[in-house]
């Protein structure tokens, strides 16, 4: 667990865009979670304000990810 010095609070914000959810820090910084269309179809896809951008084939899986780059 972080020390209280390092804790970042995270709140759940409105999607954009095709976003399924969205999560924010109060310093700007984001993690989203989209569905997959086109050719990434059946998958989902985990972004963030740092440009990182991973497919995952499941739902629950992306929300594990997205945990992991909050902390």
């Amino acid at each position: 667990m972080p020390e209280p010095s390092e804790y970042v609070p995270w709140r759940l914000v409105n999607p954009v865009g095709r976003e399924s959810c969205r999560w924010q820090c109060r310093d700007g910084r984001w993690v989203a979670l989209e569905l997959g269309h086109d050719d990434e179809i059946g998958r989902v896809v985990v972004t963030d304000s740092t440009g990182r951008r991973e497919l995952v084939e499941a739902y629950e899986s992306a929300l594990a990810l997205a945990r992991h780059w909050r902390t």
